[in-house]
């Protein structure tokens, strides 16, 4: 068991009852509390100030963005979300889970990457994409290799999240 678990945020956009988005967060945040990896703070936007949002990315090791894919991109709430945010990403392992239409939302994943990218942030390379149909009625995934794959992710999410966070801390990451 890690000593000094890593801090992971979780950011979605809105955790209302009866969204598939929501029967998404809640799943992936159990496999986080299922890892000794990471200490959870979840981020629900619809009920955060931007300006408390910089603070909790600043104290982050890592940071997993859930969202829905909405007409090939993403929602333009969380874009203004990342915006306000700007410096904190400096240097900051970002990964993705998403969700949607036939491409379980991975071209908001790959939009996302891009954006990020200018943000200075290292994205995680593999994702998580789901549509509707990949879960059960009671909230878990209908594929049995689903938990596994999360658990893969945040290894590697792990790896990336120390390797930065002692870097930043032997040296400022020069921006």
């Amino acid at each position: 068991m890690t000593v000094h678990p890593l801090r992971l945020v979780v950011l979605t956009r809105a955790l209302d009852a009866g969204r598939f988005g929501t029967t998404v967060t809640r799943w992936f945040a159990r496999e986080v509390e299922r890892s000794d990896e990471f200490k959870l703070d979840l981020i629900d936007l619809s009920g955060l100030q931007l300006d408390e949002l910089a603070g909790r990315i600043d104290d982050a090791d890592a940071v997993m963005i859930v969202t829905a894919e909405y007409n090939h991109a993403y929602p333009g709430d969380l874009k203004t979300a990342i915006d306000a945010v700007r410096r904190p990403w400096y240097a900051k392992p970002v990964g993705f889970v998403v969700y949607g239409g036939r491409s379980g939302g991975l071209r908001a994943a790959e939009q996302l990457r891009l954006v990020f990218g200018e943000l200075h942030a290292a994205t995680i390379r593999d994702s998580l994409g789901f549509r509707e149909s990949d879960f059960t009625a009671e909230g878990e995934p209908a594929d049995p290799t689903t938990s596994a794959a999360a658990a893969a992710l945040l290894r590697q999410l792990a790896w990336w999240a120390r390797s930065l966070r002692d870097a930043r801390a032997a040296m400022p990451y020069p921006a």
